[in-house]
């Protein structure tokens, strides 16, 4: 279990872009910001994993340092690279690419990534790498988000560290609960927020995908844009090659 700091100094904007997991990855990482400030956001959060698996770790942590407007909190491999974490149950090529990324990566970077917080928290949302409860939680089934609930500080939770674009919805009344799980497609609008007066408590734990590393052959990164107002949330597909 990996447990750590909590950055709660964040203001958010209006309108947020949401991203993760760019593992290294350049040419990703430019991407999805050259289609978030095309969208006319001017803020992104992101859900950790700058390094790992990709040929460009300096250059993607520089990328982070260079721009004001990401904020980030650290991801499995980011803690793994630093030595805040334990290399257990990693496969061997994750492994063997954060033993060559400790070797590259610069003095400057290896400190802007050490002191990274584990995860998030603002006054209307929580963002985690893997889970509140574990940074290196993977969330995959009804039980993960399930044993999550008692112990979240908001309703709210953007979270990496799987790479799919998923969304899993929690309604709750009087003791009872329905779910769903949702795997967007392009441009797919969920929404976060029921109104003010509603009987009923809504908890959604929303995945953005990845900006850098698909998993398996696909080619498609995602992000995700938060309208907090509204609380719509909107995913975007681009391809990386």
């Amino acid at each position: 279990m990996t447990t750590a700091t909590t950055d709660h100094s964040i203001q958010l904007a209006d309108r947020v872009a949401i991203i993760s997991d760019p593992h290294a990855n350049l040419r990703g990482l430019e991407l999805s910001y050259k289609k978030v400030k095309s969208l006319g956001l001017e803020q992104i959060i992101c859900c950790g994993d700058l390094v790992g698996y990709g040929h460009e770790p300096n250059e993607v942590v520089d990328f982070f340092r260079a721009h004001s407007i990401i904020h980030t909190i650290s991801g499995n491999h980011d803690r793994l690279v630093c030595g805040q974490s334990e290399a257990k149950g990693w496969n061997p090529f994750a492994l063997k690419k954060i033993d060559w990324t400790k070797s590259v990566l610069t003095k400057d970077n290896f400190s802007y990534l050490s002191k990274l917080p584990v995860n998030m928290v603002t006054d209307d949302c929580c963002v985690v790498h893997g889970a509140w409860t574990d940074a290196d939680k993977y969330l995959f089934k009804e039980r993960d988000f399930f044993e999550e609930l008692e112990s979240l500080p908001a309703t709210l939770v953007f979270y990496g560290h799987t790479h799919m674009p998923s969304v899993f919805q929690f309604l709750l009344a009087e003791g009872k609960f329905d779910y769903r799980h949702l795997l967007p497609t392009q441009n797919s609008d969920v929404y976060v927020r029921l109104l003010e007066e509603s009987p009923i408590m809504l908890v959604s734990f929303v995945n953005p995908g990845t900006v850098g590393y698909p998993r398996g052959m696909n080619n498609q990164a995602s992000f995700v844009v938060w309208e907090r107002q509204s609380g719509r949330v909107t995913y975007e597909f681009f391809d990386l090659f």
